[in-house]
């Protein structure tokens, strides 16, 4: 019997403590403070020039370093444009040309091919800036 009075007790003990638990008032949570985003850096110097392009037609589309190059190629089959020594790749379909946009950030002279038909369609020639 005095086992049973034991247990009652700190059930009822634990019942009170919850009880007076949820009833405490709380403070409100500090809002949380995030640091401000880094200012965005100024480019020094002109806006980067956009060379714009159709393939084919143009054989070699000329560009400087520092310019965006933007291509539209048009085929007659469904394939994939790439230029493969820039990692840039695009499905091209009948009537719905492809449109490769991409920095010029190195010279050099780079193929623009037809994946599947193993064709080449032109190439893009970036110069050196200056």
């Amino acid at each position: 019997m005095a086992g049973r009075r034991l247990v009652l007790f700190v059930v009822l003990l634990i019942a009170i403590g919850a009880v007076a638990n949820a009833t405490v008032p709380r403070e409100p949570d500090a809002p949380v403070r995030r640091p401000p985003p880094p200012p965005v850096p100024q480019r020094a110097g002109p806006a980067a020039t956009v060379v714009t392009a159709r393939l084919p037609g143009r054989r070699a589309v000329r560009a400087r370093v520092g310019d965006i190059v933007q291509l539209e190629v048009t085929h007659g089959a469904a394939d994939v444009v790439q230029v493969p020594a820039l990692g840039v790749a695009e499905p091209v379909e009948p009537g719905i040309a492809a449109q490769l946009v991409f920095d010029a950030d190195h010279p050099g002279r780079f193929a623009v091919t037809l994946r599947d038909a193993r064709r080449r369609v032109g190439t893009i020639d970036v110069k050196q800036a200056g």
